[in-house]
């Protein structure tokens, strides 16, 4: 963290390897300080980065990655990782609210890499929108050791627009009932 200057991004910020806690389970100061000098930390969830045992007590301290993020690859997309939404839905379960979820994935990686003009719906910005819903159940999810985490609400995409055009549309709102002129 001492290399690191105001703007640098530390990704995989909940990777096993690297200490987060003293022997008591406290955050450790470090932590703290890099983010008061500016740094920036985001989740970067792949196949081997991602661990609960350091993102639920880290989170339950306060300490939140700023951004929410996957390093998607073959093994990640089919192991604990899968995709974005999965894990959003995991800081859902670690009882993080779903306006900071979504502001996570979205409008702070933009401001974080000065591409301001994405991850926002004013007006005039381009027309790239997911539309998700957020579903109640009976949860599990995986962190990069195969251990799971039980939770009750998971987000999951009914509609992308890419340039006001539909790219993805789960359930047909975009099409016409198959009986209507």
């Amino acid at each position: 963290m001492k290399k690191l200057r105001p703007g640098d991004i530390y990704t995989h910020t909940y990777l096993t390897a690297v200490p987060m806690f003293d022997g008591e389970g406290r955050l450790l100061p470090y932590l703290l300080e890099a983010r008061k000098r500016g740094i920036i930390f985001d989740v970067g969830h792949g196949g081997g980065s991602f661990s609960f045992r350091q993102a639920v007590p880290a989170v339950k301290q306060g300490f939140m990655a700023d951004s929410i993020s996957t390093d998607l690859h073959v093994t990640s997309m089919n192991a604990g990782m899968k995709d974005l939404l999965n894990v959003m839905s995991k800081f859902l379960a670690l009882g993080v609210s779903v306006q900071e979820v979504v502001a996570r994935a979205t409008w702070h990686p933009a401001r974080e890499i000065h591409r301001e003009e994405f991850g926002h719906l004013t007006v005039g910005a381009a027309a790239d929108v997911a539309v998700l819903r957020l579903v109640n159940g009976d949860f599990g999810f995986v962190d990069s050791a195969r251990r799971r985490l039980r939770g009750t609400q998971k987000l999951v995409c009914e509609l992308t627009l890419k340039g006001g055009r539909p790219v993805w549309d789960l359930n047909g709102f975009t099409s016409d009932d198959w009986d209507q002129e």
